[in-house]
């Protein structure tokens, strides 16, 4: 018994979690910009955990991507430095399964998606893939629906997006959407995004509304914001495996509830962020046009191949279950 109780106190120490009988102090690590609706949350998932442990266990977050980006980070739990939230095309470098939630034009709206990953999804990549690269994941929070801003027309068609050029993250499921439209996509850094916009270095970018809102666009040459749609996506909470496994049933538990509180919260957010957005947006002289998605979507059976490619699923087997998992819910 006191070997165990020493290589759980070693570890913690190697995890930068400084652990007593009943203590652990966690450093907490994302990419959200003050106030936006991912800063406020993890303050929400701080706050609940404090509270459900008694004070026993207490966050530092460092967010606005101090502690480097998503793949950065990421490495960082592995490393067992950090807990952190990172997006879910993050996390298809360890599980290719995750590749396909942020595909382009899978949802139509976000019940449909909770309903996804919530359930079905979070039951199919249960089954260890990602604890063999030494990340867990707790569960997926929101981030909302991604939309295309730009500086040069309204677009109300695929065919007002060709020749653009347009930010995306470097993930295969945003650069393939809009290549599928015919526009130049380029990834880029999300920290030097503002300055890129206002030097010009790019016509457009594409972010979920309350991110879109958090980056002020308004001052950054982006005129036009059309309501694409085109990928919806979460944040997740993700940790070290080996220091999940080395936690108490009860620690586990108070991160789990404070997890789902933070996931609420958030989820909440971001759909008041949505109702608001148009209006703010238009009240700072943007403007913001509705398009119809399935004129859209009818151009993405190269971005879907491209993007199954890339996972490695070559007779699209995944792709087709994921299909399936997406047509058997009910939201």
């Amino acid at each position: 018994m006191k070997k165990v109780f020493a290589w759980i106190l070693v570890l913690s120490m190697i995890l930068g979690v400084a652990a007593a009988a009943s203590a652990l102090e966690i450093k907490l690590g994302h990419f959200g910009k003050p106030d936006d609706p991912l800063s406020t949350s993890a303050q929400a998932f701080a706050d609940k955990l404090n509270e459900l442990s008694g004070g026993d266990v207490t966050v530092e977050i460092f967010g606005n991507s101090v502690l480097g980006n998503a793949p950065v980070m990421i490495e960082q739990v592995q490393q067992g430095a950090i807990i952190s939230l990172v997006s879910q095309g993050t996390l298809q470098a360890y599980d290719s399964r995750y590749y396909y939630v942020t595909s382009p034009y899978m949802f139509v709206n976000s019940a449909q998606a909770f309903a996804v990953v919530d359930g079905p999804f979070a039951d199919w990549v249960s089954d260890g893939k990602m604890e063999e690269s030494d990340v867990h994941n707790v569960g997926p929070w929101d981030y909302g629906f991604r939309n295309l801003t730009n500086s040069v027309r309204a677009v109300l068609t695929p065919d007002d997006v060709a020749g653009m050029k347009v930010r995306t993250p470097q993930e295969v499921q945003k650069l393939a959407c809009f290549e599928a439209l015919g526009a130049q996509a380029e990834p880029y850094a999300f920290s030097e995004l503002p300055q890129a916009l206002l030097q010009g270095l790019f016509d457009g970018q594409e972010n979920p509304l309350a991110t879109i809102l958090a980056l002020q666009v308004w001052d950054l040459n982006q005129k036009y914001v059309s309501l694409t749609h085109h990928t919806w996506e979460s944040v997740n909470l993700v940790v070290n495996n080996t220091w999940w496994e080395g936690l108490t049933d009860e620690q586990r538990g108070w991160i789990e509830e404070a997890s789902a509180y933070a996931r609420d919260t958030m989820r909440t957010l971001v759909a008041q962020a949505e109702a608001d957005a148009v209006g703010i947006l238009e009240s700072h002289g943007v403007q913001v046009d509705e398009v119809d998605t399935t004129l859209f979507k009818a151009k993405m059976e190269p971005a879907w191949a491209a993007i199954a490619d890339a996972a490695g699923d070559t007779d699209r087997s995944m792709l087709n279950y994921f299909l399936a998992l997406v047509d058997g819910v009910e939201y």
